[in-house]
């Protein structure tokens, strides 16, 4: 079985933070995967620190050049159309991956699949956010929001409700994306717009109370960590 995994970066003036999250996913005790990275029109020099890896380690690193998207949500989606691969995992370009992130998620996603055969899922995990320094706010993600991805098994669940999981802890399989550029100018941001495409066709949205990822707060965030 085809495991690769394809991580859909979407930039925008992120040279401050840029090179610590790279370094995060070169980390990662799981080892199939190529990082795909597209830029919306930065100003700084966030396109020459990705070219920078892409000369260090040219097997794992993609930068994808055409036109800006015009935000995250728009690129983020953008990607997958650019990009064949069995798996997917969303990446922001500012925060850090704990080494076992992707090994956690895969594993999950293989039971999954194996009790949903042929369907969507959608993994995703919990998080610790941090200031920009990485120091400490609050331990959970799921804690801080209020959010019970136990209860989210069904579209209906969703109550028309948007923010399902968080798309920097998400793996999610080619099924998942099915469908998703059908209306996609009515997303507000990627992942809730994924979760709710996987949902509609039946899929799994399965969420794990592991920490996966230091989220950063740094005053520049596209979406925080707001309630």
């Amino acid at each position: 079985m085809n495991q690769h995994i394809a991580i859909l970066m979407a930039t925008y003036n992120g040279e401050r933070f840029l090179g610590e999250q790279i370094d995060s996913l070169l980390g990662q005790t799981y080892e199939d995967w190529h990082l795909y990275v597209h830029d919306d029109g930065s100003k700084d020099n966030t396109v020459a620190v990705v070219k920078e890896y892409i000369q260090q380690h040219p097997d794992k690193i993609t930068l994808l050049e055409y036109a800006s998207q015009g935000g995250a949500c728009k690129n983020f989606l953008s990607m997958i159309g650019k990009v064949e691969a069995p798996y997917y995992m969303f990446c922001d370009q500012d925060d850090v991956w704990l080494p076992n992130k992707i090994e956690v998620s895969l594993e999950e996603m293989k039971r999954q699949e194996a009790e949903h055969p042929g369907k969507p899922v959608v993994i995703h995990t919990d998080l610790s956010i941090v200031d920009e320094h990485l120091n400490g706010i609050f331990d959970s993600m799921y804690e801080y929001t209020g959010k019970y991805p136990q209860y989210i098994r069904t579209f209906n669940d969703t109550g028309g409700h948007t923010s399902i999981a968080t798309g920097c802890t998400m793996l999610f399989n080619r099924l998942a994306e099915k469908g998703c550029d059908a209306q996609a100018e009515k997303a507000i941001m990627h992942d809730c717009w994924l979760c709710l495409c996987a949902l509609k066709q039946q899929g799994v949205v399965y969420g794990i109370p592991e920490k996966t990822v230091l989220y950063r707060q740094h005053g520049d965030n596209c979406v925080g960590s707001g309630r």
